[in-house]
């Protein structure tokens, strides 16, 4: 069955468009002003579903919170939350993009914008679906809506609602979580916690002259790169303080591995490198069920000119991937700890916490997990693979410990960009994962 005929509406995409257009990066002040804006026009696409739509305002970014009844008004319809963000990272260099980053371009049938398929584009399918059924009179469950503000930037302001709701549904939507490949939907089984930090170092009052003081001196970068170092993994293993508590795979799991596209193949197709001689083999271990720090920035001294001084200061922003099992609260714990016990004496550390959000594990025989994989297989033709992905989405953590079930699909690709220079989606996935939404609320309204 070919998808290709599946496409968004010109009007569909349109908005699309002008969604993606706006800069709504949470995690630069100076687009304060372009996430309200984000949030006022996701809002909207929930009232022309027919639904009841408010902007929430947080202590951080705005929250939109709406419900869609019914077509035929049901008081006992089945409850399904639909969640996604609005938020995008930031562009990063934009000379590294083929063209302006909030300038949605289509390029073949690829649509190139910044939230293309992380995750306007995803979240964009479930409102077109809710809107389509609406119309047609066919939507049988009542569509609570949830959209974040804050998920690439570690807010809390969904978890905190999640926590909070008096009355938590059974089932719980969101499309934010790739594909296993093309033609092949996948359902994620299980998601990675996150621990994110900002670490300082000084180790003078100012910037020294390296030929009077170099060897004696306290030198900042030198101190940075000892501290990360003790966290930093060692041939795909961080320190093993650092995986207490995580879950060994189940030998379905590494089964599974055996069907997915193979670790060598995903990162050259995105443009990455195996950081060792077992990385390519391990791919699927690593990313999903094993613990992980990556360092993501550094600054410090100033590279682009020629200057014989030791750096009086010094930082970085780094994370660490917790597995479901471990408790991202304890481990990010340890790992600051390390941080601190690695700093040499008479440097300042300080360490910044940015956020941690849990880990999940999502049981695919949960009858909400399976009627939603049919439901897949019924809109879309395709068969659907269970699969654990190595992201981190705190609100699911928190739907979970309300004992909501949680349907985490998606539909971009694994080599579309996500973080990255050039982030794109197929533009012929907006009407597959469509259909696929439409699939999942009609299994979902059996479910009683």
């Amino acid at each position: 069955m070919c998808f290709y005929h599946r496409r968004m509406t010109d009007e569909e995409m349109g908005r699309l468009m002008a969604l993606l257009a706006v800069p709504s990066i949470s995690a630069m002040p100076q687009h304060a002003d372009d996430m309200k804006t984000a949030a006022a026009m996701v809002a909207e696409e929930i009232r022309l579903a027919g639904g009841m739509a408010e902007v929430i305002v947080t202590s951080g970014h705005p929250l939109v919170v709406g419900e869609v009844p019914p077509s035929n008004g049901d008081p006992d319809a089945p409850v399904v939350l639909i969640y996604g963000h609005y938020d995008v990272q930031p562009p990063g260099n934009p000379s590294l993009w083929s063209s302006p980053p909030f300038e949605p371009t289509a390029r073949g049938d690829n649509l190139y914008c910044r939230g293309a398929s992380d995750d306007k584009g995803n979240l964009f399918m479930l409102l077109v679906a809710l809107q389509r059924m609406r119309a047609a009179g066919r939507l049988r469950v009542r569509a609570r809506v949830l959209v974040d503000g804050e998920e690439e930037s570690g807010g809390h302001s969904a978890a905190d609602w999640v926590a909070q709701d008096p009355r938590p549904p059974r089932a719980a939507v969101i499309f934010d979580s790739p594909m296993v490949g093309p033609g092949r939907p996948a359902v994620c089984t299980g998601l990675r916690g996150l621990a994110y930090y900002r670490v300082r170092v000084r180790g003078a009052a100012a910037d020294l002259h390296s030929g009077m003081h170099g060897g004696a001196a306290l030198n900042a970068a030198h101190v940075l790169m000892t501290v990360l170092s003790a966290v930093t993994p060692v041939d795909g293993r961080v320190p093993s303080a650092l995986s207490e508590g995580v879950l060994a795979p189940t030998p379905a799991e590494v089964e599974s591995w055996r069907t997915l596209p193979n670790g060598a193949g995903l990162l050259t197709a995105a443009g990455g490198r195996p950081a060792d001689s077992q990385a390519a083999d391990e791919y699927h271990l690593r990313t999903t069920m094993l613990s992980a720090v990556d360092v993501h920035g550094i600054r410090t001294g100033n590279p682009d000119v020629v200057a014989t001084t030791i750096p009086a200061t010094a930082e970085a922003t780094l994370s660490m991937r917790v597995p479901p099992g471990g408790s991202a609260d304890h481990l990010a714990t340890v790992l600051e700890g390390m941080l601190r016990a690695a700093a040499p004496a008479g440097c300042d550390l300080e360490i910044e916490g940015l956020g941690v959000a849990g880990a999940s594990r999502i049981d695919p025989d949960d009858p909400v997990i399976r009627a939603a994989m049919a439901g897949i297989e019924a809109g879309t033709g395709m068969p659907v693979t269970p699969v654990g992905i190595g992201g981190s989405i705190p609100v699911v953590a928190a739907m979970a410990a309300r004992g909501t079930s949680v349907v985490l699909s998606g539909f971009a690709l694994p080599d579309d960009g996500y973080h990255s220079p050039d982030e794109h989606l197929r533009v012929s996935h907006l009407g597959l994962g469509v259909k696929a939404a439409e699939g999942i609320l009609d299994a979902l309204a059996d479910l009683r």
